[in-house]
């Protein structure tokens, strides 16, 4: 190779990097576009079995991939709709990847829309985010669900007696958090459930707390539990008993 052809080589690859670069932000903003479209729908989604052939047409649009379970008479299954940026995932995962990733503004994360069907009926829909900080496993995740069949009860979760058909499930040691509702809550509660803060999909600002994610319902959870220590009271029903409620 001639010194001219080796030194316009090189005056290349820095034009490549840069372009590859703001490929990758380029894409990072589609996706976050896509994953806000994708929550508005499934806010709106109705909690029946129109919610199927609604969900597949919105796996079917530019820019997002579907997935359909199997054998759902038999067993409850889900099938999803997420933006197609599974490759950027891949790409960001690795601890070198993250890093130079953060250094662009750049998160491998996920965002999925779901709806759980059980007996061949919608009993239940999801939406949830996960971020992965150079690891494969989601070093955060939130998650807002509405279920046909609300399960949180006053001795499961005293502060539901305040709030009918709205309460949360933390898990601190996977960095968990979900907002649960039932079909037949508040409008009001059901906006507040999924209320999410997508800006953190492309902010240069890591958002690593729940507080950031969901921060209308991490607010209500932290009242909850501000609640629980002014009423201990609520708390008198033990485990094992059967709930009285």
């Amino acid at each position: 190779m001639s010194f001219t052809r080796r030194w316009r080589i090189l005056l290349l690859l820095p034009i490549l990097a840069v372009s590859f670069c703001l490929f990758l932000i380029g894409a990072n903003y589609y996706y976050a576009q896509r994953a806000r479209h994708l929550l508005e729908r499934i806010r709106a989604m109705p909690l029946d079995n129109s919610a199927i052939a609604e969900l597949k047409r919105l796996g079917s649009e530019h820019g997002f991939r579907y997935e359909e379970a199997h054998d759902c008479d038999k067993t409850p299954c889900i099938h999803f709709v997420a933006p197609n940026n599974l490759w950027m995932q891949y790409l960001l995962t690795s601890r070198i990847t993250a890093k130079v990733g953060r250094a662009l503004g750049l998160r491998a994360w996920l965002a999925v829309g779901d709806i759980e069907i059980e007996g061949q009926k919608v009993v239940g829909k999801i939406y949830g985010l996960a971020f992965f900080e150079g690891r494969y496993d989601p070093s955060i995740q939130v998650t807002a669900w509405e279920k046909r069949n609300f399960d949180l009860t006053p001795c499961s979760y005293p502060p539901v007696k305040r709030h009918p058909g709205y309460g949360f499930r933390n898990a601190s040691n996977i960095r968990s958090f979900t907002a649960v509702v039932s079909s037949d809550t508040s409008t009001e509660n059901r906006g507040r459930a999924f209320q999410f803060n997508l800006r953190c999909l492309t902010s240069w600002h890591e958002c690593d707390q729940f507080s950031q994610l969901m921060p209308t319902a991490w607010a209500d959870h932290e009242e909850d539990g501000n609640w629980l220590e002014a009423h201990p009271s609520h708390l008198v029903w033990k485990v094992g008993e059967k709930c009285p409620y």
